[in-house]
This record gives structure tokens, sequence and C-alpha cells, in this order.
């Protein structure tokens, strides 16, 4: 089913390719966290003093544990250099104002600085977009 845009008719075609964009991130993001932690299912992560950047925050199972928390004033390394350009990336996309909450396959938490984002199951990415009804 694919979600209504809420856009108006003028934007729709810009909503639209800037959500293919953000389905093409969140696969690239699910490679990156299968590769270094396959059990990852749900990505926390908190903006960085305003700028737009984000941190990861704290990483989650598909049972809702957490896996993994980050503090925040120190440097994850290297390995997660990738995961985090991604997670600003696709947080940045994201217009959480005029969109509802997973459109954009980022979600607001109840602190306006903080984002969730859960991965799909298959770490190759996404099913492909249904074009027109289900037969």
């Amino acid at each position: 089913m694919t979600p209504i845009d809420p856009c108006p008719i003028a934007d729709r075609q810009v909503c639209l390719a800037t959500r293919d964009l953000s389905r093409a991130v969140l696969r690239r993001l699910c490679e990156a966290a299968a590769g270094i932690e396959p059990r990852i299912k749900t990505i926390v992560a908190t903006q960085v003093d305003g700028s737009g950047e984000y941190a990861l925050w704290r990483l989650h199972g598909d049972d809702g544990r957490l896996l993994l928390q980050f503090d925040l004033l120190r440097n994850p390394g290297a390995a997660w250099g990738p995961l985090i350009s991604d997670v600003s990336f696709l947080a940045q996309l994201a217009n959480l104002r005029t969109h509802p909450p997973g459109y954009f396959y980022v979600h607001p938490l109840s602190d306006p600085r903080d984002i969730a984002i859960p991965l799909p199951s298959n770490p190759r990415g996404l099913a492909p977009r249904t074009i027109g009804p289900l037969k």
C-alpha cells in the first residue's frame, strides 16, 4: 500500500523523488548495519548541536532490546562512519513537519532532536514499490 502524499499537487513529484531517494538511502543503511551487526533492527539517533547532523545514540534488536548505546561525547570509530552519514542524510531528507511519521522512513521521538529509523527485516532492501492496485 502506497502512503498518501500530503503535498500539494505542484510539489508531489518532488516528494515522490525524495521518497525514492530515502528508500535508496535506507537500503544502503540496512546493508551497512547488517555488515556491522546483523541484529540491528532500529537505529535511534539524536541531533548534535542543532547543526542538522545526527549522532548514533542507541541500536535495538528485533525484540526491542538495547544492543548498544553510544557515548554522545565520543567518536564511535571509523567502522560506524558510513552508518552515521546515511542516518544524517536520511534524517535531513525527512521533512517531519509536513509529512506523517514514517513517510520518509524516519519516525520522530518525544524529544524533537531524536529520531528512530526502523530497518526492514531484509538487509538487501525494501520490496519494490507497487504501482497501481494489487490484483
